[in-house]
């Protein structure tokens, strides 16, 4: 959209009298002005305007009783008259994809429900048609347990209830593999935040030994929920997230893990979601984070598929001069998964 026609919408909405029907009216001409794109283009714009609106909801919701400021704020589509903004600069996100998660509890786990029924929100366009279908498909009996467990599902795979389709494309394109589990394990990580502490406080410093007991996991948990009687099934939900989705191994008496090679598809997907804007970025980053001690891939395996990305056209440079080691992210992460997909399609893992 032309920043003229942005200026010229925002200055409709400050005229309005009613804030309110103000604000309905400039989503409604946006979407309007967005209809005149290109089929591909108004699809990721009309995206971007209800992920936008969806994650400022959720922040409002969880700002709710603090006291507000009495001064004006910006309103969602203010510019300042006296300064336009200059179109080669590129404004970020009011949140990124993924924020701090709150510390709950992670009594239900799901997962082999997930990587059954993941793939199936391919089908679906917004997040409530998905819990719906998931209320229905969900193999338990009870009408009452199918809800509350569709809401698990979707509240951890979609939060905020932004239905990223980014997802549902990986999803369908790696049913039945291996990449999928791999998938979910990080973004599970991302959205429950004890099974991440777990990953990287417990799992992780245990490479060395081969593994950890499955008390030691228990006693952490304990030590974090030290008044809930849940900290046992919650144990037992963390081991069955790492062998359902394929990170690590259980016995009776221990979660049995090691540096391991994945899929060069979820290597891909994940890279881009820590990684969703184009951009050079140190080795380090990606060694040091998330791909490493929650999913525990080898960094030497790592390095492998960065180059194998770049063959691939999915990354315009990695380069390892003296100790500067980086790579170059070629797309957006909206921009990439046709391209993810396409890899997932091919390959066998």
């Amino acid at each position: 959209m032309a920043r003229t026609d942005r200026t010229h919408h925002v200055a409709a909405f400050s005229d309005d009298s009613s804030p309110i029907e103000s604000l309905a009216a400039t989503i409604r001409t946006l979407w309007t002005a967005v209809e005149r794109a290109n089929d591909q283009e108004a699809a990721i714009l009309k995206q971007d305007i209800t992920e936008t609106i969806n994650r400022l909801k959720g922040r409002i919701e969880k700002r709710i009783g603090k006291p507000q400021p009495t001064s004006r704020e910006p309103l969602l589509f203010d510019v300042p008259d006296e300064q336009p903004p200059d179109p080669k600069v590129v404004v970020p996100p009011l949140l990124p994809r993924f924020t701090e998660p709150t510390l709950r509890v992670y009594a239900k786990d799901l997962a082999d429900h997930a990587l059954e029924h993941l793939p199936e929100s391919a089908r679906f366009h917004r997040v409530e048609d998905f819990r719906h279908h998931l209320a229905r498909s969900l193999r338990f009996n009870s009408q009452t347990t199918r809800r509350r467990n569709s809401d698990y599902i979707v509240n951890r795979f979609f939060p905020n209830d932004v239905f990223n389709d980014d997802l549902p494309q990986f999803a369908a394109a790696t049913a039945g593999k291996p990449a999928l589990g791999e998938a979910l394990f990080y973004l599970t990580c991302r959205t429950e935040k004890i099974v991440s502490m777990v990953a990287e406080e417990v799992v992780f410093p245990s490479i060395a030994q081969g593994g950890v007991s499955r008390s030691r996991i228990h006693e952490y948990i304990q030590s974090k929920f030290p008044h809930s009687k849940s900290a046992g099934q919650m144990s037992r939900s963390v081991l069955h997230t790492y062998q359902v989705y394929g990170i690590g191994n259980t016995n009776r008496t221990h979660l049995k893990v090691s540096l391991r090679e994945g899929s060069l598809a979820s290597f891909a997907y994940v890279l881009y979601l820590e990684f969703p804007e184009p951009g050079m970025y140190a080795f380090e980053k990606m060694l040091d984070g998330p791909m490493h001690k929650w999913l525990l891939w080898d960094g030497q395996w790592m390095v492998r598929q960065l180059y194998r990305l770049r063959e691939d056209g999915l990354l315009s440079k990695v380069s390892e001069i003296d100790r500067l080691r980086q790579f170059t992210t070629k797309y957006t992460l909206a921009d990439s998964m046709p391209h993810i997909v396409e890899l997932a399609k091919e390959s066998s893992r």
